[in-house]
Parts: structure tokens; C-alpha cells; sequence
């Protein structure tokens, strides 16, 4: 209607001006909303902007070192990243979670901004900091790393492939299962599944390799396993043996036509001398 008035609410005119998220420094009376600056006592000021600067030289210097001179598997930077994180929320809690941002509104014991509550909070988030770097410190040591290069290497079996073999060959070819935390492999190949007495005892580095050996020719039945080992810790771990395979073994086309025609020929002998014998 002409003439009248329309009341803008406080709220309203807050998201008119942009602030609808809480994301700025100040809100409406000009006031900062970072902890250690909301009151505007110099004393305070003072000493968030040196707690700050330690902290951000802290975290920066330390990120800065750990990717500068330590090589990393890709496991490791996710690890090393996760473990920042939390180094990140440690150092700068008092800025995350103490501030006058409308998030922490929503966050338990910070959103009544009640002292006894907020410190409560913040030794909670304290707590819940340090215990997960130490957790990702351990996972990311050697002490972790060596116990799960030993149990890897004690409780993994090799899955053993050998391939066909003739039976005039004195070569077998077998494939591994490849374990990255192996040195090398042991083999073992015999005529019976047993192994009491091996035809063929190996060491091998790689996981993809060539059994030589004149006991193996003329061989009707062959049986493989194999085990990996490594060093931890300046110590020979020996894993598991694998399943046992058998070994498919084919006779060549030339061995068999041989044998045929030696079978013939003596077939024709006997018919012959049975006929020599009939007409005496």
C-alpha cells in the first residue's frame, strides 16, 4: 500500500547482506568473530596472533620435511595426509572450534558457548587428535610394517601353475603367485605327493621361471609346491607351502608314432612265427 512501511527482519537483512552462511570474519556490529580477537583486548590479540604463528609455522615446516626428505608407497601418503589432518585440527582447535562461526552452532559442548563445556569439548577433541597420530605414526613405522611383512610372509601360501611338460622334456615351466614382500621362492618337485625323496629342490627370485633337469625326463607323474621367503629384520621368515599341483604331462606325436609302429611290428612278428609254426 502507498505509504506504508516494510520491516526487514534481522535474519533477512543478514542474508541480504551475504552473511547467511556465518563465513565472514565480522558480523554485523563490526566485531571479529575469530577466537582470541572477539573481545578487542590488545593482551589477547597479542597472544592469538603468536599462538597462531607458531602453530601455522609448526604444521607448514613439518609438512614441508616429511615430503621433502622421505620417500613414500602410496599407502603412505594417504597415511602421512590423514595424519596432517589431525595434526591441523590440534593445532588450530582453539580457531575451529571457539570461534563465533555459525558451524559451531551445530557442534556438541561448543554450540551453548559455555565455558566449562567448551573446555570440556576441547580436551575431548584434544584427545581424539593425539590418539589418532599416534595410531597413524605406528602404522606408518617400521616396528608395523616389519610384524606385517613377517605374518604376510608366514601365512601366505603360494598359488603354484605349472605348466605341461612332455615327457621326453627335461624342462618345466611353473608360475607363482607373486608376493611383493618375497625375496625369493622355494620350490620342491617329486613323483608322489608326499615329498619324502624330491626330484628337483629350487631357489628362486622370480615368481615366473624354468625347472632344468635330467631327472625329470620320463617322469609319468610330477607334483610341485612352493613356499616364499623373506628378511625381516635381518632374519630369514619362511611362509607356508603351497597346494600341490600335478603336473599334466603329454607324450609327443613323434613318440607316439613310434610306439605304435613299434607295437605293429611286433604284432606282425608274432602273427608271422604263429603262421611258421602252423605250416611245420
Amino acid at each position: 500500500m502507498k505509504g506504508s512501511r516494510v520491516q526487514v527482519a534481522p535474519e533477512a537483512l543478514s542474508i541480504l547482506k551475504g552473511d547467511n552462511m556465518g563465513n565472514k570474519l565480522t558480523d554485523s556490529e563490526g566485531r571479529v568473530k575469530v577466537f582470541g580477537f572477539r573481545s578487542g583486548k590488545s593482551w589477547k590479540m597479542i597472544i592469538a596472533v603468536l599462538y597462531y604463528a607458531v602453530a601455522a609455522f609448526i604444521f607448514v615446516t613439518s609438512v614441508i620435511n616429511e615430503f621433502r626428505y622421505y620417500k613414500f608407497e602410496p599407502i603412505d601418503v594417504i597415511l602421512v595426509i590423514i595424519k596432517y589432518v589431525f595434526i591441523f585440527v590440534f593445532l588450530f582447535s582453539p580457531l575451529i572450534f571457539l570461534s563465533d562461526f555459525k558451524y559451531t552452532y551445530n557442534i556438541p559442548l561448543f554450540r551453548d558457548k559455555e565455558k566449562s563445556k567448551s573446555v570440556i569439548g576441547l580436551i575431548i577433541v584434544l584427545g581424539v587428535c593425539y590418539l589418532m597420530m599416534q595410531l597413524n605414526i605406528y602404522v606408518g613405522s617400521n616396528l608395523y610394517k616389519s610384524s606385517v611383512k613377517e605374518y604376510t610372509l608366514k601365512n601366505t601360501a603360494q598359488a603354484v601353475a605349472p605348466y605341461e611338460k612332455k615327457v621326453d622334456s627335461d624342462k618345466l615351466k611353473v608360475l607363482l603367485s607373486n608376493l611383493e614382500v618375497a625375496k625369493g621362492y622355494k620350490v620342491e618337485v617329486a613323483t608322489d605327493k608326499s615329498f619324502k625323496n624330491p626330484l628337483v629342490k629350487g631357489d628362486y627370485k622370480k615368481s615366473l621361471f624354468t625347472i632344468k633337469s635330467p631327472k625329470l625326463v620320463n617322469q609319468k607323474k610330477l607334483f610341485v609346491r612352493a613356499k616364499s621367503y623373506g628378511t625381516v629384520n635381518k632374519k630369514i621368515i619362511e611362509g607356508d607351502w603351497s597346494d600341490i599341483k600335478e603336473v599334466k604331462i603329454t607324450t609327443p606325436k613323434k613318440i607316439k608314432d613310434q610306439a605304435t609302429t613299434g607295437k605293429a611290428t611286433t604284432k606282425k612278428q608274432s602273427k608271422d612265427k604263429t603262421s611258421k609254426d602252423k605250416k611245420k
